[in-house]
């Protein structure tokens, strides 16, 4: 994971420096940069994601890493995913309160 993300992040450094840039050019270089940074952020936390909290639902730390790629490369979708992270996480925590 650390490989590619500097590989991306290199690829993102390469495309900014060309001098001619074309639209296309621009927005692969940006999506490289993105997604590099959110590959390097997960190999950081990838220790902790493994052994998230004990309120935090099963699988809900990976999920979260999830959506900020999602938001990384698309960052409208925000609009729509976080309240439906936020939901999704206040509907497991509240059943889970109700099985214990």
């Amino acid at each position: 994971m650390l490989g590619l993300s500097l590989i991306l992040v290199t690829t993102f450094l390469w495309m900014s420096s060309q001098l001619e840039q074309t639209a296309n050019v621009k927005a692969i270089a940006a999506a490289c940069g993105r997604i590099g940074l959110i590959l390097g952020a997960l190999w950081l936390a990838w220790p902790t994601l493994r052994r998230p909290a004990k309120w935090l639902p099963p699988g809900f730390a990976m999920l979260g890493v999830v959506l900020l790629g999602v938001i990384a490369t698309q960052p409208r979708t925000i609009l729509v995913m976080a309240p439906a992270f936020m939901a999704l996480l206040a509907v497991t925590s509240v059943i889970r309160a109700f099985r214990k």
